[in-house]
């Protein structure tokens, strides 16, 4: 009779505690922010930042010294030393596969940070919460290094700069970035051939997609359609994204909800299961739109 007993204050303790962490969970995700374990959340990522560096750090040395270009105070002055750095790795690595395509995208994302963003804060990938709800990364930077919420993230070369995310939460030595895949991103963009705007959306897994496009548009044959961001300023309401960084490439064409407009589905320009390196872009605080 005392095994019953026993048996059924164990399960009544066990939905009891399941209740109260449905209902914190609820709370915490209604709240956002401002929700219970968002604190606890950024308390536990100070904490663990310096971790994930070590093991990043561990296991692609090749990228040590990137990481800490978000910490020198005079990044000009210094340049001719990383460059140096960058050509002693190319002799150092020369027969190794792996590492020579390390070391090309970092000096990619170098050039794209001498040539086009100078005041950008380079950053390390040390960590994913790629899932079904949410399509996130963690970098080696935060707000010691000028990033706040809302600064757009890129990736890729001189050539090609390519739209990863924006900042959506920071700790004084790391941050989280949202990925243009995730379901709650949104980027205003515009076709290469046309110019004809839209608004891109993320789709998760699946291809992003691009609503508001005149039915009619034209799209090139048997030649590849790109995406690229556009600024603007409405209202007051100025766009966050620096003009001309690629969102992606168009993968299909189909009718809109109604007559009058195209949906546009795109392939991402940026292969998120290799992403290593990024430049986080100094915009300043304000009253932004997509």
């Amino acid at each position: 009779m005392s095994s019953r007993s026993g048996s059924r204050s164990a399960r009544l303790l066990v939905v009891g505690l399941v209740a109260v962490s449905l209902a914190i969970i609820t709370l915490d995700y209604r709240q956002g922010d401002a929700g219970p374990l968002a604190s606890m959340g950024r308390a536990a990522q100070t904490f663990m930042a310096p971790m994930q560096r070590a093991v990043t750090t561990a296991t692609r040395p090749v990228g040590d010294f990137f990481s800490g270009l978000a910490h020198l105070p005079a990044l000009a002055r210094e340049n001719q030393d990383l460059k140096q750095q960058v050509a002693d790795l190319q002799t150092r690595i020369a027969g190794d596969v792996p590492r020579q395509a390390e070391l090309q995208r970092i000096t990619d994302v170098l050039n794209l940070h001498d040539t086009l963003y100078p005041t950008a804060v380079p950053a390390v990938v040390i960590g994913n919460g790629l899932s079904n709800f949410e399509y996130t990364i963690t970098i080696d930077a935060g707000t010691n290094d000028g990033i706040h919420v809302g600064q757009p993230v890129v990736t890729g070369s001189v050539d090609s700069p390519r739209l990863v995310g924006q900042v959506v939460s920071t700790t004084t030595i790391s941050a989280d970035v949202e990925l243009l895949i995730d379901r709650n991103f949104e980027v205003a963009g515009a076709l290469a051939t046309s110019g004809v705007t839209g608004l891109v959306r993320g789709q998760g897994d699946l291809d992003l997609t691009m609503s508001d496009i005149p039915a009619g548009t034209a799209f090139p044959e048997g030649e590849p359609e790109y995406v690229f961001t556009v600024t603007y300023d409405i209202g007051g309401h100025q766009g966050r994204y620096p003009p001309n960084i690629l969102i992606g490439e168009v993968s299909s064409v189909h009718e809109g909800s109604n007559a009058l407009d195209t949906d546009v589905s795109i392939s991402p320009a940026v292969d998120f299961s290799s992403l290593e390196f990024v430049l986080v872009l100094q915009t300043p605080p304000g009253d932004t739109a997509p």
